[in-house]
């Protein structure tokens, strides 16, 4: 073997082990992190639900009858397993709609690019590269689906349709598609801002954006590729679609699914959710609060890792208490004060909780945020 040829062979060896650094652009491709939950059922007209880590489900038009569950489920087929997945995100059709979709009616999987996420791309330069972007899938429906990729960080929104089609029914394959440059310089928006948006298209109608190449987006609507008609998803009871092992990788070359370790991926799909709960029912305490008056106390809770951006707090103030000099107060309300929320140049570490009860309370005394003996959570978001 010449010495070219063995050079040749050593790279191939290294980028086939894996060797080479962090390639994946896309978190939680592997469907390992499920904060929210394993399973989100009655999914039907209300777009943006996030559900496994970073990803959400997504609809356009307005559905009479269809509904969907998302889950995350254990992976046993020889393909993915080989490749070291064990779990994906599983679509299920719950309820059928009764008739193909019209127009602006669709059915996707969404995830969500930050715009600094796509800078190793050169997205929004004249030196932008080409991106593969892969995954394993499978689906009870043989037949062609799609991938919409735009970029509305552009001055002229840019957007990408590029089928795939699964050849066996209930068969998992892996996809490869190439992601070609284009060149529109960026708006000037934060780094932190909404870049790609990529949908997996389950079901809709067809775009008239030619296949496969950039152009501007002329349609407002979520829409499969052009000349794709329905995939009949929509309306067929109990259909599934199934994917995992997602990556997007600079280059021109798939190469075997990048892992990291679970609390590596916990920890950057941390910076768009936390959620802090107890399970069982008791006096879980979460942070120590300090009484401004009779009513009003407010406490500072430090995330984790520091999120995106200022993040929207859902929780049920009737299972949370404040105890104070030997009482505990139900409280009527627990909200986030923007006011004292520290940020800085990595993110939001913290924010202000501002808890409020019936009265009874002494200003300057100290009190502990805790659940009052039931189970509850406390869900920070700034996803994009």
């Amino acid at each position: 073997m010449t010495k070219a040829a063995e050079l040749a062979k050593m790279g191939e060896v290294l980028t086939n082990s894996q060797i080479g650094g962090r390639r994946n652009i896309i978190i939680n491709g592997g469907m390992n992190v499920a904060q929210r939950g394993t399973s989100t059922t009655g999914l039907q007209n209300t777009g943006g639900v996030f559900t496994i880590d970073r990803f959400a489900y997504r609809r356009g038009g307005t559905w009479s009858n269809f509904e969907a569950k998302h889950e995350q489920v254990d992976v046993t087929d020889s393909l993915p397993v080989s490749a070291g997945l064990n779990h994906a995100l599983r679509v299920t059709c719950t309820t059928a709609e009764g008739s193909v979709p019209s127009s602006g009616e669709a059915v996707a999987i969404g995830y969500y690019f930050e715009k600094r996420d796509t800078y190793q791309l050169g997205v929004g330069t004249s030196s932008m590269s080409t991106s593969i972007l892969s995954f394993y899938v499978k689906s009870s429906i043989a037949t062609t689906f799609g991938v919409s990729i735009t970029a509305n960080q552009h001055s002229t929104a840019q957007v990408l349709r590029m089928p795939f089609t699964i050849s066996s029914a209930n068969t998992y394959q892996r996809i490869t598609l190439t992601i070609p440059t284009y060149n529109v310089a960026l708006d000037s928006d934060l780094d932190t801002a909404q870049g790609w948006i990529m949908h997996f298209m389950l079901d809709g109608v067809a775009a008239s954006e030619t296949n496969s190449v950039w152009g501007t987006k002329v349609d407002g609507n979520v829409l499969m590729p052009k000349d794709v008609s329905t995939t009949g998803f929509s309306n067929t009871l109990n259909a599934t679609f199934e994917i995992t092992g997602l990556q997007l990788e600079k280059g021109n070359k798939a190469t075997p699914f990048e892992h990291r370790s679970f609390g590596e991926e916990l920890a950057l799909c941390q910076r768009y959710f936390y959620k802090t709960e107890n399970t069982d029912s008791g006096y879980h305490r979460y942070l120590t609060l300090n009484c401004d008056n009779s009513n009003n106390s407010r406490g500072v809770y430090y995330f984790p890792v520091p999120m995106r951006d200022h993040p929207a707090l859902t929780t049920t103030a009737s299972d949370f208490a404040n105890y104070t000099a030997g009482t505990v107060r139900g409280l009527s309300s627990l909200s986030l004060n923007p006011t004292y929320t520290q940020s800085t140049r990595l993110g939001y570490v913290d924010v202000c909780l501002f808890a409020v009860t019936s009265g009874g309370q002494t200003s300057g005394h100290s009190g502990i945020l805790l659940s009052h003996n039931t189970t509850s959570s406390m869900s920070f978001d700034s996803e994009l």
